[in-house]
């Protein structure tokens, strides 16, 4: 019952959560709890749209996209818009929060490890698990659009995002800037701003807040920056 209460107490007390994160780790009960709140939610919008509609809205915005045939277009939306693929999709969802949230807290571990760390692996995974608690909110904006929006006004990559991107004419930009715009949300700065205190429990006295916060950051931007070397590759 305490992990459950930590699951909330971590959005509006999350110095006080981390601190017992640290001295006693939790994993199971926010792995658990994220991937049952993104099944229900994101397997709840996708009863409401066609995940096929969608995902071929984006393919058509790419070079590859646009010199396909109309055959090639209908055969791949068939294929998308089949059970097996809809029933996946929730799936998928799960196993992608899965694979970030241990990823992240791998990739943090290591660089936290040259920098000055204390506390396992097994810490670094608990308090990571907790910062992702947010993703909540991109999983109820998804619902919420799903089931208020008209299914031609979706776009998949940014149908959870709660970033300024949702008031950028995305045809009027370039990929580059649409990719900055969609990256950094509210969702990603609140996971941030939770990994830096968290972060601050499982590593060294002599890691200044500085420091810590730095290292947060440039591991985000990176990521961000992969984004924007795919997003300029693809054009889209």
């Amino acid at each position: 019952m305490q992990s459950i209460g930590l699951l909330f107490k971590v959005l509006w007390s999350p110095g006080e959560t981390m601190y017992l994160l640290s001295k006693n780790p939790r994993v199971l009960a926010p792995l658990l709890f994220l991937c049952l709140f993104s099944l229900v939610t994101v397997g709840g919008a996708f009863t409401k749209i066609d995940f096929g509609d969608v995902y071929m809205r984006l393919v058509e915005k790419s070079p590859q996209g646009r010199n396909m045939t109309d055959d090639q277009k209908a055969q791949m939306k068939k294929v998308m818009s089949s059970p097996i693929v809809k029933a996946a999709v929730p799936a998928f969802s799960v196993i992608g929060t899965l694979f970030t949230i241990v990823v992240v807290a791998g990739i943090y571990f290591l660089v936290f490890s040259l920098v000055g760390r204390e506390g396992g692996f097994k810490a670094y995974l608990s308090v990571t698990s907790f910062a992702f608690v947010p993703i909540i909110f991109s999983s109820i904006a998804t619902a919420v659009r799903a089931f208020t929006m008209p299914s031609s006004s979706l776009m998949l990559d940014e149908i959870g995002s709660l970033s300024a991107a949702v008031f950028v004419d995305r045809d009027a930009v370039s990929p580059v800037i649409f990719t900055i715009a969609n990256s950094i949300d509210l969702v990603s700065i609140w996971i941030l701003s939770l990994l830096i205190i968290g972060y601050g429990f499982v590593t060294r006295k002599s890691v200044s807040k500085g420091t810590r916060a730095a290292v947060v950051v440039a591991v985000f931007l990176a990521y961000v920056g992969l984004k924007i070397v795919s997003a300029a590759i693809r054009g889209v």
